[in-house]
């Protein structure tokens, strides 16, 4: 191991001799009866769980129904009656 250096023996102005350095001044009276609380680790609560929104369910489509009835009555000649019926259905989905 390496030798330490001894101090030297000039007086060093900038220190304060050993026995008298610089004190800290006293607390007040209530600071000096309450210790300081020591900060224990405690334990953290988990985050709470974030609520989804719930999602919009699409009702179901109800497809148009669309009937047409046409009746035609002719009468073509004096006494002969002539009745045509037609009837369509449609079906169209709703947008």
């Amino acid at each position: 191991m390496a030798k330490r250096k001894k101090a030297s023996k000039v007086q060093k102005r900038g220190k304060l001799p050993r026995g008298k350095s610089a004190k800290r001044g006293k607390g007040s009276k209530s600071a000096r009866a309450k210790s300081p609380k020591r900060t224990v680790a405690k334990a953290k609560p988990k985050p709470a769980p974030v609520k989804k929104a719930a999602r919009k369910v699409k009702q179901p489509v109800t497809p148009v129904v669309e009937t047409v009835g046409v009746e035609v009555i002719e009468q073509p000649a004096p006494g002969v009656i002539t009745v045509t019926e037609v009837e369509e259905t449609e079906v169209r989905k709703a947008s």
